[in-house]
């Protein structure tokens, strides 16, 4: 019976670790995107976000005035100087050159 309740106290206190999917957030921005180093970014007035996923079509907007719809993960925290990591759903292109 000991056991079984250490057991089960155990298991309560792990299940939030193990239980939660992590949350993400949709957001649109658009700002300018550049490729540096091999990264993409995308240049906001306050945030530089880090663009994952359609790789392979990133390039043809390097140097461009971008609209972004994507997730970030919900424990993301803006702050001056740390891009943010932005996962793709939908990319616009809004005009030839940023300015």
């Amino acid at each position: 019976m000991r056991a079984a309740l250490i057991v089960f106290i155990v298991a309560l206190s792990l299940a939030p670790c193990f239980g939660e999917q992590a949350d993400h957030q949709p957001i649109t921005v658009s700002g300018c995107m550049m490729s540096m180093n091999g990264t993409f970014r995308l240049m906001t007035p306050g945030q530089t976000y880090v663009l994952k996923g359609h790789q392979s079509s990133l390039f043809s907007y390097n140097g461009k005035l971008i609209e972004v719809t994507g997730t970030v993960d919900a424990n993301a925290k803006p702050a001056p100087g740390i891009p943010i990591v932005l996962h793709i759903t939908k990319i616009h292109k809004l005009a030839d050159t940023c300015h």
